[in-house]
């Protein structure tokens, strides 16, 4: 199973794994589709499972960051709190993904908080390390 093989959900308990994969819809999309732009409701995080995605932020002091590693997350906003996107988000060559709608996602968690508090820990982690990759 895909989600398994991500850093987001392989810890997770067997139950709010299965719960999450069906809520889960995989996409297919072209080079040059936009997946959001700053501004859009941040209703959807995303996966990658194949392809690349890439993430665009700021005018003044914009950077840009590509998704391309197996189970890498993007959409960051959905799952933190903020009613819209600060980013764009464009496929660079023809991309497959899983789309997880967060209040779905959220309703998972209210049913497995113990899942939740891992999934946010990587987040967390991971958007540390994001950090650090754009600015270094």
């Amino acid at each position: 199973m895909f989600l398994t093989k991500t850093d987001f959900f392989k810890d997770l308990r067997q139950e709010a794994i299965h719960e999450i994969s069906e809520i889960a819809v995989e996409e297919r999309h072209d080079p040059g589709v936009k997946l959001f732009s700053p501004g859009d409701p941040a209703n959807e995080f995303y996966l990658l499972m194949d392809g690349s995605v890439r993430i665009s932020i700021g005018k003044a002091n914009h950077k840009e960051y590509l998704v391309q590693n197996l189970g890498e997350a993007f959409g960051w906003s959905s799952v933190v709190g903020n009613d819209t996107y600060t980013a764009e988000a464009t496929c660079t060559v023809p991309t497959r993904l899983l789309k997880i709608n967060k209040a779905d996602l959220e309703k998972v968690f209210e049913n497995h908080e113990r899942s939740g508090r891992k999934f946010y820990l990587t987040l967390a982690r991971q958007l540390g390390q994001r950090l650090i990759d754009m600015h270094g």
